[in-house]
């Protein structure tokens, strides 16, 4: 009951940090290429505080310890779509969700492009193969020099404007990882991959609780309250070629996902931290994918004022 208790007021916590943090891979993928590799590195690194809060000697939650896979194309390949449709959509799993709060209701067209494009790839013949490893059983000394490091850079190195920031999303990556804990598949990934695996696969006992849907309706709510401003639904203008855009980018992201078992979401909470290889090589292939989307909408975006002039 307690368990249940903390993991909503986690939820709203974290939805709070993620919306006053603007945390996004494809805003730090952004200042990446300025020159500026803080603010992903320190998202990259959020799942890795859940090493430091397990208690000693307790078992690894399953959700958690089955995540370590090899490398295959699939991961590649959803992991490159994901970035892709992420940069053109405008904001990751995460950041989307933000948006929708703040009153941009056009990210319901990416959500459900992300549902179309999950659930269409699922439904197909399809015969993908996921290796699976076996899982690592207690934390890296790794972890801890590398967290340690974080901090380092963050406190002594980062200019002191851009701190708070940084930190903030260190505080996110700390309650995510006591959330992870608690409730290993409460990210809106893991959601929709068991809500995925009910209905298309005739699968059942995979149809989520009604607790983890509180956990996402509070993980908005946080993110309502963290926003500095909202956009009021009167305020809103329906524009379709706008609906199109997500649609068709949450459909690339939905089918990105499927194949790399989850959205960026849990690869930096679950796959990340439990040292697996193909969530290591599906998160760069998400900057890869992010990085080319970016070139792209610069590249039309020039395209369009050379014929203008």
């Amino acid at each position: 009951m307690w368990a249940s208790i903390i993991s909503v007021f986690l939820a709203l916590a974290v939805g709070y940090l993620a919306q006053r943090t603007g945390l996004c891979m494809v805003r730090g993928t952004h200042e990446l290429w300025a020159k500026r590799p803080a603010f992903l590195l320190t998202i990259l690194l959020c799942g890795f505080w859940f090493w430091l809060i397990l208690p000693t000697n307790m078992p690894l939650p399953d959700t958690f310890s089955h995540q370590r896979y090899s490398v295959t194309s699939a991961f590649l390949f959803g992991g490159f779509c994901f970035g892709l449709g992420a940069s053109l959509n405008g904001g990751c799993s995460v950041s989307t969700i933000s948006k929708l709060a703040r009153g941009h209701y056009h990210m319901v067209a990416t959500i459900m492009g992300w549902i179309i494009g999950w659930c269409g790839l699922s439904s197909l013949p399809l015969t993908l193969s996921y290796s699976a490893i076996p899982p690592i059983e207690s934390p890296s000394l790794t972890v801890v020099i590398i967290l340690f490091v974080l901090i380092s850079l963050i406190l002594f190195v980062i200019p002191t404007e851009r701190r708070a920031i940084l930190i903030g999303i260190v505080f996110f990556g700390i309650l995510a990882s006591v959330l992870t804990l608690l409730m290993p598949e409460w990210s809106p990934s893991q959601l929709l991959k068991d809500i995925t695996a009910a209905s298309i696969h005739n699968q059942p006992e995979r149809w989520p609780d009604l607790l983890r849907y509180i956990v996402i309706i509070f993980l908005i709510v946080g993110m309502a309250l963290g926003a500095k401003k909202r956009l009021s639904l009167a305020e809103f203008t329906l524009r379709p070629m706008q609906l199109l855009k997500h649609l068709f980018a949450g459909c690339i992201m939905g089918i990105g996902a499927s194949l790399a078992l989850g959205g960026n979401d849990s690869q930096l909470l679950l796959a990340l931290p439990s040292f697996s290889p193909a969530g290591a090589m599906s998160i760069v292939m998400m900057v890869v994918g992010i990085s080319c989307g970016i070139g792209l909408k610069r590249w039309f975006s020039k395209l369009n004022h050379g014929s203008k002039e």
